[in-house]
């Protein structure tokens, strides 16, 4: 089965929420009409990501009229969309997973960094851990930034059948090279350990002098790249998940079969 995806690598207006609705508005629109599957925004993509103290005046609930306009835009598409979500007071930087049908699913982000230029864990809650998301697509896995740096987000959900790393990763030096290195390296995990493909998302645009160097991706579960999007520029990234390839390769690498057995054994 192929996947027709599409990744919105774009840069948001920080803290105005209608303005970055009406670009999800076209943006969605445009991927429906090209016949897409699957339609992938970057973390925080509704608001920008330095918000500071603004994050409860940007803050969406999930019962918000806003989520059924989606909704009806996508026909038979999927699409996650990054926002601040607020429930019982507490603030989550999300990905809500949507179809015409309505809200699938949420994931709240897990590991909010608070080091060098980061400082998530003074405005946004924690969420409580891994799941899986049921779509008409599969189950996907969904990390958002700083949660692909740890190991349970991926051996939790081992036998996915999409990840997806949603993120707004900056232009920086980090152990192992440049952001943009490390930061594709890790998008290939999970067809590295679980012939698993992945879609990363990532952002573009400046904020407060911070870049975000967009360098979206689609790998295949053979661990191939099969789109890319270009470094710092707004652009769709169009291609294709071809489920057989990932099918391929949990059956003809004995090692990496035993390696998902043993993990899906460990999670259950």
């Amino acid at each position: 089965m192929l996947i027709r995806t599409a990744v919105v690598q774009f840069k948001p207006t920080l803290a105005n929420v209608e303005k970055n609705l009406e670009r999800h508005r076209e943006m969605i629109s445009e991927a429906v009409d090209r016949g897409v599957d699957l339609i992938v925004f970057p973390e925080l993509s509704l608001t920008g990501y330095l918000l500071g103290w603004l994050v409860p005046q940007v803050s969406l609930r999930l019962e918000d009229g806003v989520w059924t306009e989606i909704s009806g835009l996508l026909g038979d598409s999927v699409a996650l969309i990054g926002a601040v979500i607020e429930e019982r007071d507490m603030f989550y930087n999300a990905i809500v997973v949507l179809s015409g049908d309505g809200i699938l699913g949420i994931h709240r982000k897990v590991y909010l960094p608070t080091y060098g230029m980061f400082d998530e864990g003074r405005y946004f809650t924690a969420g409580p851990g891994f799941e899986k998301i049921n779509t008409p697509l599969g189950e996907i896995a969904i990390m958002i930034c700083e949660d692909a740096w740890h190991m349970d987000a991926y051996l939790s959900r081992a036998d996915a059948d999409l990840f997806i790393l949603s993120a707004n990763n900056p232009l920086r030096i980090v152990q192992g090279g440049t952001a943009v290195e490390v930061w594709h390296r890790i998008a290939s995990l999970p067809s590295l350990y679980f012939g698993t493909p992945t879609v990363y998302a990532n952002r573009v645009g400046v904020e407060d002098g911070i870049i975000f160097f967009g360098g979206s991706r689609i790998y295949q579960g053979n661990g191939t790249v099969s789109a890319e999007a270009p470094l710092f520029e707004e652009h769709v990234l169009f291609g294709e998940i071809d489920t057989d390839l990932r099918r391929a390769a949990r059956y003809n690498s004995a090692t990496l079969r035993e390696h998902l057995n043993h993990a899906v054994r460990k999670g259950s």
